[in-house]
């Protein structure tokens, strides 16, 4: 077996512990929304005018968004600021080995926005370590999201305006 294999065998048995862990933390209705974290992927098409539309219509300020796109090696999306994670950032035995990377998944947010659809493993892990309330992302066969939307892969206005209706509905917004 492989150093990547064992590698991403770690990483599997990680992300299952963290889906046990995964516990339901709704929001009260009442209590507005003060922190978001986005996962991202150059995949997602999340574009930085989009991003400054959901600051508009939420009321954040760009300081309330934390953000960690999960790259490919051979990835080159750099659009958007924030921390940027790859496989390299694990190391053999799967512990994460960027501080900067720990540092975001040490901070509890309110909510949690999924722009990658979940592609591969390392996609995975990071959605269900970061710390958040209420998750959002697509309509996946996991049930790790307290909303999931049933848009188009890659359709981020959709994706962005239903995330807007529902907050809205719910009244987090």
């Amino acid at each position: 077996m492989s150093i990547l294999n064992i590698k991403e065998n770690i990483i599997r048995n990680k992300t299952k512990q963290l889906k046990k862990q995964l516990s339901d933390g709704y929001l009260d209705a009442k209590q507005p929304i003060r922190r978001i974290a986005i996962l991202n992927n150059p995949v997602s098409k999340l574009t930085y005018d989009r991003l400054k539309y959901i600051e508009k219509i939420t009321g954040l300020d760009t300081r309330n968004f934390d953000i960690l796109t999960v790259k490919g090696r051979n990835d080159n999306y750099n659009e958007l600021r924030g921390v940027i994670a790859t496989k390299s950032d694990f190391s053999v035995f799967g512990k994460i080995t960027s501080t900067e990377i720990l540092e975001f998944l040490d901070r509890n947010y309110d909510l949690l926005v999924d722009f990658t659809g979940i592609q591969n493993e390392i996609e995975l892990y990071f959605s269900l370590a970061i710390k958040s309330k209420f998750r959002v992302g697509y309509f996946l066969d996991d049930n790790i999201y307290d909303l999931m939307l049933d848009v188009k892969h890659g359709d981020i206005k959709a994706y962005t305006d239903e995330l807007i209706r529902y907050l809205r509905i719910l009244e987090y917004l």
